[in-house]
């Protein structure tokens, strides 16, 4: 049944009741009044009698008066007078009264006598047919009257039926009424439900979306455009949580998000991947970091942070380094602001290995700074002690310190070369460079030392053109052979030999036979 047919069934079953009901009211009003009305007409032929023929202070009554009041009566109605005792005094109809019966427990007689006043209808013994009765008490005496409850007296205690009438016309009015009413409601209803029919298919064409105009149509246009606002704004959520979740997947990091219960809720594969180096067995879900104890630290700093905060409060966050074997991670927690939480692993593996490196690097150049500086220092000291000193000793001095102090410019140039390489490596320029030229103009710088030191130099490099920093590149064997001269001993040979060129990489080795 359709939402139109229910309406109108609902509200018409719902008239129809008040309307029934209204009637049956009406009815029992109507006809209680026309009692009323016939019990007042007979009442006041009563009063007539007890005032014009009965005497309240005799025993009897003038039979002979009654009768001359009778015919002022109209013919149809009779008159009973009745003592105390419930003893028939005077019959109108002419019945002997000796051979009517007691009338005291008669109903109307019976009221009278208790209430000053009763009526009733009823079959008559006396005359055999129903009766309207109509009993007062005038002193000792009750005074009764009737009329023959016939046609004429059912026809006037009947309720009026233009009542009737009156309440099926309002009723026919109104049905319409609630018909067209219904129809424009139901059109309202209709509408609303196909729109929420197609929002539950998320195909919601809200070109050809109308309501008709009244109260539920103005509703139902407020929710279908609020409705689509938060369609757009889920269209923009969806949209942006599918951004996020690409971001996640390409991440470099490894990421995932638990809900308060520490249920993964998201992680991307480098997550995965790195949990299962560091449990001891592999493990398709991220879950079961929980049991190793390398996410204590985790479970302990959840413990005390708060489930729920406000917006307003600053994020809880918690990083600490894991170690895994060979390989290092950086561990960090983000709680959110509803309890749920993120967890981020980044490999520093490498960056630790650097870390290293630059230690022991600034170890080293510290020691080599210390020589020279040291040397220089020992000289000039010498110099200004000694006054005393030859010419040819003083030279000898001043010309080892000069020589400590380009040992000191080439280690100084080193460090900037160095620092310059870690601070900005883009800005280092790339160009083609022959590297047989390179190790030959090293070679020459060298010449002198590598004479000196009786070295012989053997360079069996082919053409070959690599890409790279010039400078960089003259740097690496520049110090090579620094090296061979400090450390490789006199009379030994220096070679340098490219082994294996492919498609990315040249590969050198560089020995002597010290």
């Amino acid at each position: 049944m359709s939402f139109r047919n229910r309406l109108l069934l609902n509200f018409a079953a719902l008239f129809a009741a008040f309307a029934l009901l209204l009637l049956g009211v009406q009815y029992h009003r109507e006809r209680q009044f026309r009692r009323e009305l016939l019990e007042e007409r007979l009442g006041s032929y009563a009063d007539i009698v007890s005032g014009a023929g009965l005497s309240p202070d005799s025993a009897g009554v003038d039979s002979v008066r009654l009768s001359s009041l009778v015919r002022l009566l109209p013919s149809e109605v009779r008159l009973t007078v009745i003592d105390s005792s419930g003893r028939v005094l005077f019959e109108s109809s002419g019945h002997a009264v000796e051979e009517m019966g007691n009338h005291l427990h008669r109903p109307e007689v019976a009221s009278a006598q208790k209430n000053g006043s009763g009526s009733d209808i009823r079959f008559s013994e006396t005359e055999g047919k129903d009766f309207f009765y109509l009993a007062r008490r005038s002193g000792p005496f009750t005074v009764r009257m009737a009329t023959a409850y016939d046609a004429r007296i059912r026809h006037f205690l009947q309720a009026d039926n233009v009542f009737l009438w009156f309440v099926m016309l309002v009723f026919t009015i109104a049905l319409l009424l609630l018909l067209f009413v219904s129809g424009r409601f139901s059109k309202s209803v209709t509408a609303l439900r196909s729109f929420v029919r197609s929002a539950d298919r998320g195909l919601v064409d809200y070109d050809h979306l109308h309501f008709p105009s009244g109260d539920l149509g103005d509703v139902a246009r407020s929710v279908t455009a609020q409705y689509r606002k938060l369609e757009e704004s889920g269209r923009i959520i969806r949209a942006q949580r599918k951004q996020l979740l690409r971001h996640f997947h390409y991440f470099a990091q490894g990421i995932a998000i638990f809900s308060v219960e520490k249920k993964s809720l998201y992680a991307n594969q480098h997550f995965v991947q790195y949990v299962n180096v560091i449990l001891d067995r592999p493990t398709p879900c991220v879950d079961a970091l929980w049991d190793s104890p390398h996410f204590k630290p985790v479970v302990d700093f959840l413990a005390l942070s708060k489930p729920q905060r406000s917006s307003t409060e600053e994020a809880p966050v918690f990083t600490f380094p894991l170690q895994a074997g060979s390989v290092t991670f950086n561990v960090q927690t983000l709680v959110y602001a509803d309890g749920s939480f993120e967890i981020t692993l980044t490999d520093v593996t490498q960056a630790e290995k650097n870390r290293l490196l630059k230690q022991q690097m600034s170890h080293n150049i510290t020691h080599e700074l210390r020589t020279p500086v040291s040397s220089i220092s020992g000289y000039l000291e010498t110099l200004l002690s000694c006054p005393n000193l030859s010419e040819e000793q003083r030279t000898r001095f001043l010309q080892k310190a000069h020589a400590q102090t380009l040992r000191l410019t080439d280690l100084i140039r080193d460090v900037a070369l160095i620092s310059k390489t870690e601070e900005a490596p883009e800005l280092m320029p790339v160009e083609e460079i022959d590297i047989r030229q390179v190790v030959d103009e090293a070679a020459e710088e060298f010449s002198n030392p590598l004479e000196e030191a009786g070295i012989r130099f053997c360079s069996e490099l082919p053409e070959l053109t690599i890409r790279g920093n010039y400078t960089l590149v003259h740097a690496i064997f520049r110090n090579l052979l620094e090296n061979a001269v400090r450390y490789a001993g006199h009379g030994v040979e220096v070679h340098v030999v490219c082994y294996s060129v492919t498609s990315e990489f040249a590969y050198f080795s560089f020995y002597d036979t010290g």
